[in-house]
Parts: C-alpha cells; structure tokens; sequence
C-alpha cells in the first residue's frame, strides 16, 4: 500500500472513529436526558450540544489531516551519499561511495529492492552534449540522460534488511573510471514493493573529480 492510500485509510478511519464517538455521545445524552424533557428547548439544547461534539471531533479529523500529524508514523527513509576518490594508475580514478540509508521515521522499514547508475557529465564534445540536451528539452525532461558508467541493482531477501526507526544501513560501491571524466552523477533508488513508485526513495549527488 503506498503512503498515499495509507494517509487516505488512516484518515477515513479518524473520520469514522470521531462519527462514531459522536454517535455514541449522541444516544447516551439521549438516553440519559431524553425521559426528563418537557420543552422543546430542552430537545434544542440537546441536539445542539451532541451536534457540537460531532462539529469538534471532524474538525480534529480534519486538522490532523491537513497538518499531516500522522506522516511520522508511515515509513521513510533520508538517502546520503559520502563520495570520495582518489588516482590509481597513470590514467584511472578510483571512486567509493557510501550509501546511508536513515529510518527517519517511528515505523520499521523493510527494503526489498533498489538500485543505483553512474553516470558521466564532461567532458563531452559539443555534438554528444546537444544530442543528450536537445531533444530533453523539447520533450520538457527535468533531468538529461548522461551516459551510464556503470549500473546495478541490490536484492533482499524479505525481512532480510529492516531498519529499525533511528537506525541505519549503508551500501558501499567502487568504482574505476577514467582519469579525463571530470564529472560524475549518482543516483541511487531503494524501495518497498509492490508499488515502487509510492514507497520508493531516491538521491541523486553531482560529483566533481578535483586533482
């Protein structure tokens, strides 16, 4: 269930609960002071006193909703990365990564998949870089499509990786890459399926190789 549908569920159920509570409030006023009114104003006051209940109790409803109280209590995490490098060689570049997966919030979260590209900005020549830009932005793409160093994915077996709240995970990656790229995007993504796009989570870090 994405977090989405969850805050949905979780907040038609706030609604029904408060209804509900109004409900009951409503019967056990009735029932009490019912048999011991004479006057219609009585009835008036009684109606208007349960109907404020009910008035307090969707408010409520409404406010948690809005102010969103209930968000720490679905899952996420915050992505970092740490990026280093250093030369190998007389023409590489060795660069290491590490992956900081944070449970920033009070539920566990339990990841089953994700993954991870590296990709190269310049150097370029400027017909590769009108070829990658163009065409992005005639098309409106918030993000260009740089060649791919180097991708993969990461698998865990269920229940395999659960982060606690408070707690964290890292990942390191390794790379060799030519010592004439100046310029590296990470971008990393990690999820909880069946629907990725919902519960997933993702960074993406610009790099520069600084001699």
């Amino acid at each position: 269930m994405g977090q989405g549908r969850k805050r949905r569920v979780l907040l038609a159920a706030v609604v029904g609960l408060a209804l509900l509570a109004g409900l009951i409030a409503l019967l056990w006023l009735l029932q009490s002071y019912l048999p011991d009114v004479n006057k219609y104003k009585d009835l008036a006051d009684l109606v208007q006193t349960a109907l404020t209940v009910l008035a307090l109790l969707g408010g409520a409803a409404f406010a948690a909703y809005k102010l969103e109280l209930f968000r720490d209590f679905e899952p996420h995490l915050t992505l970092t990365h740490t990026i280093n490098h250093r030369p190998v060689g007389d023409s590489y570049v060795h660069i290491d990564i590490v992956v900081r997966m944070h449970n920033s919030s009070r539920v566990r979260v339990d990841l089953h998949e994700g993954f991870w590209t590296l990709q190269q900005i310049p150097p370029l020549s400027d017909t590769e870089v009108e070829q990658i830009y163009l065409p992005s932005l005639e098309a409106d793409l918030p993000e260009f499509p740089w060649p791919a160093l180097n991708e993969g994915v990461w698998v865990w077996d269920r229940g395999e990786l659960a982060i606690e709240p408070g707690a964290s995970h890292h990942e390191l990656l390794e790379f060799i890459v030519p010592d004439d790229i100046k310029a590296l995007i990470i971008y990393t993504f990690c999820y909880s399926p069946p629907v990725p796009e919902e519960t997933g989570w993702d960074l993406a870090t610009v790099f520069d190789i600084i001699d």
